[in-house]
């Protein structure tokens, strides 16, 4: 059995290079990054038993790096690769050339954050040049497949918007309005982490209770994740971005809220997706991730051909591709 892992800040993510072995564990590394290697031996318990495999070869890519708890993503690639070699002595990480090696033989930074990387190259392999898309937790890629696609480090990915820190669970509304419109005027939207993107696609129904994976802002408050996650707990963290609860606000005026912040998030992408598909000369997309639908209303706006992953490779493998990919590609290596 080939794996192949992705350690971001929020989830830890793993798969096997057959897809038949898919995972991902919310454990946002800020927090509790001490709970990792329990995690990973878990997670390699799990996939031998149901596998009734022994693990033979492991691939590794990271974004936990840039974690708060690191005071620089060397001492963040460091950290994470001491702690996976625990759980998984033959594990090799995949570099910014789309090379495995050991971190030893190679200046760490080369190690961070070459997830999209991996998945570019698997994308590539399979559907040639195209525009790529994976809308996850927290951040979207974008980047625009072809034949010279090289890494890029995130500095310089921001500046090109080839990655949004956007996401459909984990950012804040907040980040994404300044202002709302309601009853015929428009109001300002307090600037504090009241609601996440989660609760509007919840609420929407774009995402199900169990794709409600993070934890909510006032999960504190509630007695369990069932009545924290609940549609009337998503329907007040909305309603207090104008300083409201549902006493104030009905249910369909929360949701108009909601259909504005997806509105707004999409807006961003079709523009993104507008710019690099003109400038490369791309007339296809492949998402990927947990907001594919995202990706799929942003192609039918610019009448691009579209392709979702989770159509190839089902659901649960779109939703961790670059894991799956480093997978793929590990096993094509050795």
């Amino acid at each position: 059995m080939i794996l192949g892992i992705d350690v971001g800040g929020a989830n830890t993510k793993v798969a096997s290079s057959d897809g038949k072995f898919v995972e991902s564990v919310y454990l946002p590394l800020w927090r509790r990054r001490d709970e990792l290697r329990q995690t990973l031996l878990k997670l390699r318990a799990a996939a031998e038993g149901r596998l009734g495999e022994k693990v033979e070869a492991v691939g590794v890519v990271m974004t936990g790096e840039l974690c708060d708890c690191f005071r620089t993503k060397r001492e963040g690639v460091r950290y994470i690769e001491g702690v996976v070699r625990s759980a998984f002595p033959e594990a090799l990480f995949f570099d910014k050339d789309g090379c495995f090696r050991n971190v030893s033989t190679g200046d760490e930074l080369s190690f961070a954050s070459t997830n999209w990387l991996a998945s570019a190259m698997l994308v590539r392999s399979m559907f040639g040049e195209t525009l790529f898309v994976d809308v996850g937790s927290t951040t979207t890629d974008i980047v625009p497949v072809r034949a010279d696609t090289s890494w890029k480090p995130d500095l310089e990915r921001l500046r090109t918007s080839e990655l949004i820190y956007s996401g459909v669970l984990r950012t804040s509304v907040a980040s994404i309005l300044r202002e709302v419109r309601l009853r015929g005027r428009r109001y300002k939207i307090a600037a504090e982490l009241f609601a996440i993107t989660a609760d509007v696609y919840l609420l929407l129904g774009d995402l199900r209770r169990a794709d409600y994976t993070c934890e909510c802002p006032d999960g504190y408050a509630y007695v369990d994740d069932d009545e924290a996650k609940s549609e009337t707990a998503a329907l007040r963290r909305l309603a207090r971005l104008l300083c409201c609860d549902l006493e104030e606000l009905s249910k369909e005026e929360i949701l108009e809220i909601a259909r504005q912040v997806k509105e707004a998030q999409l807006n961003e992408l079709v523009e993104n997706m507008r710019r690099l598909s003109r400038r490369f000369r791309l007339r296809t997309v492949v998402s990927a991730g947990v907001g594919e639908f995202l990706v799929a209303d942003a192609a039918r706006r610019l009448n691009l051909e579209h392709t979702a992953a989770s159509e190839v490779f089902g659901e649960k493998v779109s939703r961790v591709l670059p894991a799956y990919a480093t997978a793929r590609l590990l096993e094509n290596s050795l």
